[in-house]
């Protein structure tokens, strides 16, 4: 994250009978002292001697209300909005479903959750008041980067100070993009495919606030904004110019078509506002050497042999079973997984046992095929595929009279494949996943992981497609059709994606925008694991720099009561684009559930509680 050079803020508001100071202390999350006289009101936590009164939460997450920690353990009473009780009052029944929960997700909230409760005295709504000192800190309903977020006003002598959570980061930026992933209900879009779901609700917000024509906005994270007017402004238009782009080349308009996406449209962009849809390209039925059934296809060898792409469900496999007992195909060779989306792979063990053939993938997703225990990612299986025969990116395997061409591909979800299929004098066909549509590109859940480099992510998909220097179809195996792009539709869809990451970019607080949609960019893995009281559990923090500059990051871990680490903190020096990977031993010493959470600091980042594991002993 960009350092903001931020030194102690002290604004004096004076009246005939009493002065009210506030400080800010700025860092990972800002500190605010409010001072009348004697006594002291914290918002967002508060570290210095001072004996404070009360202390404001804005929203539940724990990378935020760590700061809060150390003042509520002292018995200082709490205010937090009544939308985020569960994060904060009963986030353990979360954590006691995550084992089960974390596959098949298609809810896409974020899981930064405490373990334990956390105390608070007094739920606010939109409309409460929180009284100190004769003071009325009015509560404003802000939802946005959480569904039940707040902030609070303080007027005095005139002035108005708001303090606004996560809502607003410098001017006009947001911390992040994919906590704002959620369910459009009035256009019948679940989380999954909600990009830029509470968008709408963080416009409104941001109109809400700058209503109430504040003098000065103090967020939880970023530099204090003293121009809130223009900084406001400023990031509606931004959010709004970044919806209208993604709509723009949204594989959304072929499923759900116009009527939904304009329901989308307008409610970020205001009624009426113009929406830019992608038109259909070219597409065609299916040739017969593919045969299509759900999210699978099966290539038909002239020898009677079939290749199989994926295999979501039971349906597939009595498909298959059927063509056989019909004659039409003697048995199944292999199977290509193009991603690790359950309903590619929930029966992709069951078919290679079923028929006795080997699975590919490339290497780049190999692994949370295999182990998806490790990770927690949207719609993912809980059912492992064991050994994976892994293919580099492309390698080409001849079947039959058919030539086989494996690509990772990261396009959908980073974990992703496809397979370039030529068979004789055929028009080639390049299988894709999900990667893309008749109407643009499968981006709708950031995360999803959908990276925004060159060589990673749709602009390395893109520059894929346009190597192929001859005319070839794609097949997205929700799509019934193969279909084709033109090269004047291809520089739309690229020309439009640029110009989405230059959005991004001015968006970003972080010194590269991928860290504005990449959320494991730093995770923890394994994600969730089982282990005996006393038993060493080795677990990884995987790190990205998507920086163009090289850094070290420090990380150190947050260990429940009931665990042991022999060492806590480790750094680690990354270069340009690199990964890298610290290693610890986590040995838990009682039964029950230990959430064991990472702080991550570096020149230009610094997060708390950022990411996690779940140890569960017997």
């Amino acid at each position: 994250m960009r350092a903001h050079l931020l030194s102690l803020l002290v604004v004096s508001v004076s009246t005939a009978t009493y002065a009210v100071d506030v400080k800010v202390e700025p860092g990972a999350v800002n500190q605010v002292l409010v001072t009348d006289g004697d006594h002291h009101l914290a918002v967002y936590g508060w570290n210095g001697p001072q004996a404070v009164d009360r202390v404001l939460l804005t929203h539940g997450r724990r990378d935020v209300v760590w700061r809060a920690e150390s003042l509520i353990s002292r018995e200082v009473p709490a205010s937090a909005p009544e939308a985020e009780r569960s994060s904060l009052a009963t986030p353990q029944d979360f954590w006691s479903g995550f084992s089960k929960s974390r596959y098949h997700d298609y809810g896409q909230q974020s899981t930064r959750l405490r373990n334990s409760p956390l105390p608070v005295d007094q739920w606010v709504t939109d409309g409460d008041s929180v009284h100190w000192r004769g003071h009325e800190l009015k509560v404003i309903s802000t939802p946005g980067f959480t569904r039940g977020s707040v902030s609070y006003l303080l007027e005095d002598s005139g002035r108005r100070v708001v303090f606004t959570g996560d809502l607003i980061y410098g001017d006009g930026q947001l911390f992040d993009l994919y906590s704002f992933q959620d369910a459009i209900p009035e256009a019948q879009v679940r989380g999954y495919h909600g990009y830029g779901g509470r968008l709408a609700a963080l416009v409104d917000s941001l109109k809400k606030v700058a209503a109430l024509k504040p003098d000065l906005l103090i967020p939880a994270r970023g530099p204090v904004i003293r121009t809130p007017a223009v900084s406001l402004d400023r990031l509606k238009t931004r959010v709004q110019k970044l919806y209208q782009n993604y709509l723009s080349t949204n594989a959304l308009h072929w499923y759900f078509k116009k009527e939904r996406m304009t329901k989308c449209g307008e409610r970020v962009l205001g009624a009426g506002a113009e929406i830019e849809l992608m038109p259909y390209s070219q597409y065609e039925k299916t040739p017969s050497w593919v045969f299509v059934m759900g999210t699978s296809r099966l290539l038909i060898s002239d020898t009677g042999r079939g290749f199989l792409l994926d295999c979501g469900s039971q349906a597939v496999i009595n498909a298959i079973e059927d063509l056989q007992n019909q004659g039409a195909i003697e048995g199944v060779d292999g199977i290509f997984v193009t991603h690790y989306h359950d309903d590619h792979t929930d029966y992709v063990q069951a078919a290679a046992e079923k028929f006795k053939c080997p699975v590919y993938a490339t290497k780049e997703y190999s692994d949370v095929l295999e182990n998806p225990e490790g990770y927690h990612l949207p719609a993912m299986t809980s059912n492992a595929i064991a050994n994976v025969r892994v293919v580099a990116d492309g390698h080409q395997m001849k079947w039959h009279e058919y030539q086989l061409t494996f690509r990772f591909f990261p396009g959908q979800t980073w974990y992703h494949g496809a397979l370039f299929v030529r068979r004789g004098t055929e028009r080639p066909i390049f299988f894709v996943g999900d990667a893309f549509a008749p109407s643009g590109i499968d981006d709708y859940c950031v995360l999803n992981r959908n990276l925004l480099h060159d060589d990673s992510g749709y602009l390395n998909c893109i520059q894929q497609l346009r190597a192929v220097r001859e005319p070839f179809w794609l097949v997205n195996e929700h799509i019934p059709y193969v279909f084709s792009f033109s090269k004047k539709e291809l520089d739309y869809i690229e020309t439009r994606y640029r110009q989405r990451i230059a959005v991004l970019s001015e968006l970003s607080p972080w010194n590269d925008p991928n860290y504005m949609v990449d959320e494991q960019w730093a995770v923890m893995y394994p994600r969730g694991t089982r282990a005996d009281t006393g038993q060493s559990v080795p677990i990884q923090v995987r790190l990205i720099n998507h920086s163009g500059k090289a850094q070290r990051l420090t990380v150190k871990l947050n260990l429940p009561t009931g665990a042991k680490c022999p060492q806590l903190q480790k750094s680690i020096q990354l270069g340009p684009r690199e990964s890298g990977r610290l290693s610890f031993d986590v040995t838990p010493t009682e039964s029950g559930r230990h959430l064991v959470t990472a702080d991550i600091a570096g020149a230009a980042i610094d997060v708390r509680e950022w990411t996690d594991v779940l140890i569960e002993t017997p």
